[in-house]
């Protein structure tokens, strides 16, 4: 499977099958997007001020969530080397940090409230994401563990390299996560900003999963995996966030706050199974492997589960009680 070489030569840059594959991806999202900012009745253009600001954005915050998470190999090599963007090195969440400032930026220059573009930006980001996954066959990333039972050498469960191993396909699992995470999201309406909360807690909780079963150029600072780090980031910020609102409205007592304390002792603990899990799955013999990812995907729904009761259950607790919708 040749995966990495160029196929036509653009301006004297190598256009390869993968970059074919991440502009359609990016194609099809943004025809999504127009379709639901028309669904949301956002104002005329919006889609298009919207895409002028996340293409670049998106594209630079790829490319410096990368750099930073490889800074000491940059500082080696000379920073002048981050500019050279033709040489690859992107990160997804980097990309999706830049496409939320380019919507909250196009929300401000066409008067709109940032969430409204948010939700109508959350299936599109989910599209995106499943068919950049699917391009990652012709990169060859996105792979995990040798398979050693060649009854299971075959694809889609599996890709082989040059050398005729078999890895098993994360990937195609990476894209299947965002694909049932888009239907999750297409199938009614919520509340303002709902809708781009749901997307943040569903694919950072499965990439804390997924992440960890690649075994591919992936980013690290030491031990620990960039893209695991930054979702349990993401997740602990909404709850946070959503535990600031709460003390502020002085919401937080009664089973507001049992609540509040539930989720976070939830999150806290599957956290900290995780951990000691990416420990034995490295370090031990005694658990074996397809155990501790079992056991690491029960901990992950915990984590969203936690996250989702704290970050949207609690709001619409508080909407019940006044009689009116979140927002």
């Amino acid at each position: 499977m040749d995966t990495v070489q160029g196929i036509i030569s653009f301006f004297g840059l190598p256009l390869t099958a993968y970059a074919l594959c991440l502009t359609a991806a990016l194609c099809a999202a943004l025809a999504l997007l127009a379709a639901q900012c028309r669904r949301l009745s956002l104002r005329p253009g919006t889609a298009l001020t919207m895409a002028l600001w996340m293409l670049p954005l998106g594209l630079a915050g790829a490319r410096l969530f990368y750099c930073l998470a490889r800074l000491s190999f940059f500082m080696e090599v000379g920073l002048g080397s981050m500019l050279k963007m033709w040489n690859g090195g992107f990160a997804l969440w980097g990309a999706l940090g830049g496409a939320v400032l380019g919507a909250v930026i196009a929300a401000r220059q066409t008067h709109q409230r940032p969430a409204l573009l948010l939700d109508a930006l959350a299936a599109p980001g989910a599209l995106a994401i499943a068919l950049c996954r699917l391009a990652e066959y012709f990169s060859g990333e996105g792979i995990g563990m040798y398979v050693e039972d060649e009854r299971f050498c075959f694809f889609p469960l599996a890709v082989c390299n040059q050398y005729e191993e078999w890895y098993w396909a994360i990937f195609l699992l990476e894209a299947l996560a965002a694909l049932v995470i888009l239907g999750v999201l297409l199938r009614r309406a919520r509340p303002v900003g709902d809708t781009a909360r749901l997307f943040l807690i569903l694919y950072s909780a499965s990439q804390v999963l997924l992440e960890s079963m690649r075994r591919d150029n992936f980013l690290r600072w030491l031990f620990v995996r960039v893209s695991q780090l930054t979702a349990a980031l993401v997740m602990a910020g909404l709850m946070l966030y959503a535990l600031i609102h709460l003390a502020r409205a002085g919401r937080l007592h009664g089973a507001a706050l049992r609540g509040t304390i539930a989720s976070w002792a939830v999150f806290l603990a599957c956290t900290g199974i995780i951990i000691a899990l990416e420990f034995a799955i490295d370090k031990s013999a005694d658990l074996p492997i397809w155990a501790a990812y079992c056991l690491m995907a029960f901990c992950c729904v915990g984590l969203g589960v936690a996250c989702y009761q704290a970050v949207l259950g609690q709001r619409c607790r508080i909407a019940e009680d006044a009689g009116k919708p979140a927002s």
